[in-house]
């Protein structure tokens, strides 16, 4: 049996991947930089998951080492793997290895992937032996099998790795400023990336609400399916959206057929689009509509995008992932459709020194959508720190952006729940943004809210 050894093991990517390699037919083994969940899902699946100590847990009896972006070169095991000969890769390179001997439906995009490869598996496998592999926390999806249909993909643009990919199917989902670092700082340099995979598809699934995404899709002589919340023209027309608190509501014109109040659990005029996607692409496969339809009713979302965590007294806490501006807006404006009457506070988190930078202050904008702002410094993902970049930073462009808005900074994320624990009212809703760890102070939240219950009772 072959040895694969995967560096950043605790990651979601990286955890699935390990799963995938199990199925593939590796003993498969790892190191995280710290205990967590996924650490302690991996170990009950009977993969050995060591914690960083600073030594190498590799020799030579290994054929594999697969490391995340975010693993620096000077980590022991990698070293450790170039010195003794064992094969080296990232994990993307791996990942198209694998993928790429089935047929690959592609999801890509800057935002909103996670979510819609988990609509597109979740709609699929009802009809199809389908793999799903999907960078986030999503029920049903930790298993593979052997020889599927298809293999749907959660591509990831960050270091370019997505373009190992040889996609049967290509969902394009927009194309927005974001990992420009990897791309020279250069937005045209990202969106020929893009415009690479798409040459190299069967077929194409585009949003024509995305500009960038949709001209590259009409320059090439490629089947494609449209859709679009804004455009009558496009194959699949999402209209009437209704917001309702577990979900939304929507129509949807095909063929000229229109169909009526398709329920969807998500929030956000954003998953209204997601949804139409993944209704595309079973429509390539030659899935009914109303099939696909009737399956998103029953779409367990992925943890994490507008996830609700708990609700005490009136009081109502969300966790989400997004921490671009684009993301930030959607998942606030989706929360003040769901809660129009009620205070929304937003405790953002931002992410990466080089996304702060390249951003600017674009990051601040959509914050005057929250009634009140709380802003940590910078989860740096492993990332050295940029001279002038900081949560202090982004704090003075708030201030300075939105002078009468309520903005608060905290350097220290533990602060968050007894700063909250002052200012909550009955009926706010709170919301957790980041893709870092912001999410981890929930519970601690909750129990302080329970102890002002109490002081406040005695």
């Amino acid at each position: 049996m072959h040895k694969a050894f995967l560096v950043g093991i605790g990651g979601y990517g990286m955890s699935k991947l390990a799963f995938l390699l199990k199925e593939e037919g590796f003993y498969v083994s790892g190191t995280d930089i710290k205990e967590s969940s996924n650490v302690k899902h991996l170990r009950e699946e009977g993969i050995k998951v060591f914690v960083d100590n600073g030594s190498s847990h590799i020799d030579s009896t290994f054929d594999l080492l697969v490391y995340s972006s975010a693993i620096p070169q000077n980590h022991p095991d990698l070293l450790k793997a170039q010195e003794t000969g064992i094969k080296v890769r990232k994990r993307g390179e791996i990942l198209a290895e694998i993928v790429n001997n089935y047929r690959p439906i592609v999801v890509s995009g800057t935002h909103g992937k996670t979510t819609t490869t988990a609509l597109i598996g979740h709609v699929l496998r009802g009809e199809c032996r389908l793999n799903a592999y999907i960078g986030g926390d999503v029920e049903g999806f930790d298993h593979f099998l052997k020889n599927p249909d298809y293999f749907v993909v959660e591509s990831d643009e960050s270091d370019g790795s997505f373009l190992l990919l040889k996609p049967h199917i290509l969902v394009m989902l927009n194309i927005d400023k974001d990992h420009l670092n990897f791309y020279n700082w250069s937005f045209e340099n990202l969106k020929t990336a893009f415009r690479t995979i798409a040459i190299c598809a069967n077929s194409i699934v585009v949003c024509m609400d995305d500009e960038p995404a949709l001209s590259i899709a009409n320059d090439l002589d490629k089947e494609v399916l449209y859709y679009s919340i804004c455009d009558e023209r496009a194959d699949f027309y999402g209209s009437n959206i209704k917001v309702v608190e577990n979900g939304i509501f929507f129509d949807m014109k095909h063929k000229g057929i229109q169909y009526r109040d398709i329920f969807v659990p998500l929030r956000g005029a954003h998953n209204v689009r997601n949804s139409l996607a993944s209704i595309a692409v079973a429509s390539f496969i030659g899935l009914d509509v109303e099939y696909c339809i009737n399956a998103l009713s029953s779409f367990s979302p992925p943890k994490r995008r507008i996830e609700k965590k708990w609700e005490y007294g009136s009081i109502i806490l969300f966790d989400d992932h997004a921490d671009h501006p684009t993301e930030v807006e959607a998942t606030l404006t989706a929360l003040k459709s769901s809660f129009p009457q009620r205070r929304l506070i937003a405790v953002l988190q931002p992410h990466r020194y080089t996304r702060v930078k390249s951003l600017g202050h674009e990051i601040v904008k959509p914050l005057n959508i929250a009634d009140v702002v709380i802003l940590t410094d910078i989860y740096s993902a492993f990332e050295t720190p940029i001279e002038g970049i900081s949560g202090e930073a982004i704090f003075e462009w708030a201030r300075s952006l939105y002078p009468d808005r309520k903005i608060m900074y905290v350097e220290d994320k533990i602060i968050v729940p007894h700063l909250l624990k002052e200012i909550l009212k009955e009926n706010d809703v709170v919301v957790l943004l980041g893709p870092g760890d912001i999410g981890e102070i929930s519970e601690a939240l909750l129990d302080t809210l329970k102890g002002r219950f109490y002081e406040e009772k005695c």
